[in-house]
């Protein structure tokens, strides 16, 4: 059901669904005549319709659908969701309507609706950032548990329910030996409940067969359905994950003192990964292309800026593209990217990290400290200089989280990032499935229909294994879109 307002004679008309846009993050503002929408935090999704004097919204995207008919999506939209950039953040696929995102206000009155942004405010300074997700965590109750990878996030988690008090279980997602470059680190005085999972089994495009208004994007479907399994096999008691941690607590080289001279500038490992610099100049000249490199880390494991999420890469990386599909996939990237510019510059750089990760890897469904307002705070208030430094020639990053596990004596922490399981599942299951997926390319493709895509390519690669791993993930991010395009013809 959607909520409706107009301006009648100058006063106020609406009707409003049974539903609290508070707990959505949103605010709502009425008078005799005016109505005010407001996100300040991150939460389900609201979406809005402009009309002259008038505004609809709602939390049920197909509530803005008349008949039966799915609205057809933009090619370049579609083409985003396989190259895994994330649309604008206000983007949605039916003409007309928004999402509400955050640090928007829409504003009805007799002058008409109006769409501003402005910075959402954060709360007031208040205790440490390990007090802070302590007292998120107090907000579960005392039953959950904590989804734990072995990395930063997850560990920091750990170390802030123990600070607090707790002794949650930590739940682990055991996808074998392929995916375990190193041994899992212990928690002292925490036990860890290792699951058995098949990544492959989740990223079966079979699994989103049947009606679905929009099509499934694998980097936010599959931290969702893991949430779902680790629940399931925790007898459904609450799950919290570290999620988003990271891009709460970082910063970026550009941002870190480089001392009056610049010297530690020069000797900072960034620019010594294709051979020395010739001088400070080169250097800066790097440096401004916020090229950050933190040794024995793998690279998907970079925070996320405050700039359009994911940056720019150059090239387009989805195989097989029509000269069609690479002129609507620029184009669809080239604006989302200028909405992304805008919005970020408008909000605080750490609530704008956070908006930017949520739209990269989407909500998996359970609990998540980061995005309580108290941690955004607790995080804004830490100064660059205790976030992040240049020691030894290195750049070290989110040192309020590795200084309370060092407390701890926790070390040797997995490295591996969501991004790194993603593309090593995607070739273990392309691997396994390229035989029917290459009969199904073979016999139909619905992208290939819209002139976007060459099938022949995307066949070679499947058939390629030397050729299929560097494509993995772009590939089996186009079968998914291919596969809901055919249901929905």
């Amino acid at each position: 059901m959607l909520g409706v307002a107009e301006i009648v004679d100058g006063l106020l008309r609406y009707t409003d669904p049974d539903l609290s846009l508070e707990s959505c993050g949103v605010r709502t503002q009425r008078t005799a005549t005016s109505l005010e929408l407001s996100r300040d935090r991150i939460g389900d999704a609201v979406y809005y319709r402009l009309g002259y004097g008038r505004l609809e919204w709602g939390v049920d995207l197909e509530g803005f659908v008349t008949g039966s008919a799915l609205p057809a999506i933009d090619p370049g939209a579609l083409l985003l969701l396989v190259e895994g950039y994330a649309a604008a953040p206000d983007a949605v696929p039916i003409p007309g309507v928004q999402r509400l995102s955050v640090g928007t206000t829409v504003r009805l009155d007799a002058a008409g609706v109006t769409v501003t942004r402005r910075p959402a405010p954060l709360p007031a300074n208040g205790p440490g950032l390990v007090d802070a997700v302590g007292a998120a965590l107090r907000k579960l109750g005392p039953q959950y548990s904590i989804a734990y990878s072995g990395g930063v996030s997850s560990a920091f988690l750990a170390a802030c329910a123990l600070s607090a008090g707790h002794r949650p279980q930590l739940i682990h997602a055991d996808f074998g030996p392929l995916f375990a470059r190193k041994a899992l680190s212990e928690i002292r005085g925490l036990e860890i409940q290792r699951i058995r999972t098949d990544l492959s089994e989740l990223l079966d495009r079979h699994r989103f067969t049947g009606p679905r208004f929009l099509p499934p994007l694998l980097d936010t479907e599959v931290p969702r359905l893991l949430a779902d399994r680790l629940a399931e096999a925790n007898h459904h008691v609450a799950l919290v994950s570290g999620g988003l941690l990271e891009d709460v607590v970082s910063a970026r080289l550009p941002e870190v003192s480089v001392g009056t001279r610049g010297w530690r500038l020069l000797a900072c490992e960034p620019f010594h990964i294709a051979g020395t610099l010739g001088g400070l100049a080169e250097a800066r000249v790097l440096l401004g292309k916020g090229v950050v490199y933190v040794p024995n880390a793998s690279q998907d494991a970079q925070p996320v800026a405050a700039t359009p999420p994911p940056s720019p890469t150059g090239g387009s990386r989805v195989p097989g593209l029509t000269d069609e599909g690479k002129q609507a996939l620029e184009s669809a990237h080239r604006a989302a990217m200028a909405v992304w510019k805008e919005h970020l510059d408008a909000l605080d750089p750490v609530l704008g990290r956070v908006v930017a990760g949520i739209e990269q890897r989407g909500h998996p469904g359970i609990a998540m400290p980061a995005l309580d307002p108290g941690v955004i705070a607790a995080a804004g208030a830490l100064p660059v200089s205790k976030i992040a430094n240049i020691r030894q020639g290195s750049f070290r990053n989110h040192r309020p989280l590795y200084g309370a596990l060092a407390a701890l004596g926790v070390k040797d922490l997995r490295q591996a990032s969501p991004a790194f399981r993603l593309r090593l599942g995607a070739i273990q299951h392309l691997h396994r499935e390229r035989e029917k997926i290459v009969r199904q390319l073979s016999r139909e493709c619905a992208l290939a229909d819209l002139g976007l895509v060459r099938p022949q390519p995307l066949i070679n690669i499947l058939r390629d294994g030397t050729t299929l791993a560097a494509n993995a993930l772009p590939l089996l991010r186009l079968v998914w879109v291919d596969q809901w395009l055919r249901d929905h013809r």
